[in-house]
């Protein structure tokens, strides 16, 4: 079986089914619904592919996928890219580490996100997947460069971020662990909003520390991206 020339089992199709398989992952499981939300992957050094514009993400195909260089033109595809692809191409260009984004609108992340409320180290778990405190990125309008800017400072060192007023970025050297690390950061949010009720507290800084270095070193490249201050 081919499609457009290429074999199924070809590593561009293979690509653009692992991302529909997580799509329609996430809305199985709540994660993000309806037409909300995309995912992008790095395919290759200069090329991304991404769910196109106003899908429902469920009910996508391989064949939906959109093939975009890193400067948004599109390469390969049907339809239009989704309005957030700046913002995912902005996060590929400041952090060559990270081979796959997922923008999501999981409801316990979201909440802390509408709340302008970073969701801080409760658990070795979080600080392992995603180097620490989720940081809000400030509110901008969607597709904007503003919007792209904030999100990338919220990442210095980390693989996830709220976006004010919307919901939560996640990013990872592969599409799966990009989606790990959603699953992480949903899981502790709804565990942050539940301890309210009984009061919480962090990971003692020493601890923090080593997990953090334990973070850092899964990405040889984090020393040539940008660093925390």
């Amino acid at each position: 079986m081919t499609w457009r020339g290429y074999s199924i089992s070809e590593p561009l199709y293979e690509l653009r089914k692992r991302i529909v398989d997580a799509v329609k992952y996430m809305d199985s499981m709540g994660l993000n619904y309806g037409g909300v939300g995309s995912v992008s992957a790095r395919f290759g050094a200069d090329r991304i592919l991404i769910t196109p514009s106003g899908a429902i993400k469920s009910a996508m195909t391989p064949e939906d996928i959109v093939l975009v260089n890193l400067e948004g033109k599109v390469l390969e595809g049907r339809h239009k890219p989704t309005p957030e692809v700046n913002l995912h191409l902005e996060i590929y260009r400041n952090y060559s580490h990270f081979n796959a984004v997922i923008h999501a609108y999981p409801v316990y992340a979201s909440t802390l996100a509408v709340a302008w409320r970073p969701l801080p180290s409760l658990t070795e778990e979080l600080v392992l997947y995603t180097g620490g405190e989720v940081r809000v990125a400030k509110y901008a309008p969607f597709g904007t460069r503003e919007l792209a800017e904030e999100v990338v400072e919220a990442l210095r060192d980390r693989s996830a971020a709220l976006l004010a007023n919307r919901g939560v970025i996640t990013c990872g050297r592969s599409l799966e662990e990009a989606l790990e690390v959603l699953e992480v950061v949903e899981r502790v949010a709804h565990i942050y909003i539940l301890a309210h009720i009984t009061g919480w507290f962090g990971i003692p800084k020493k601890s923090l520390k080593k997990l953090q270095e334990l973070y850092r070193a899964k990405y040889s490249s984090l020393s040539s991206s940008r660093s925390e201050t």
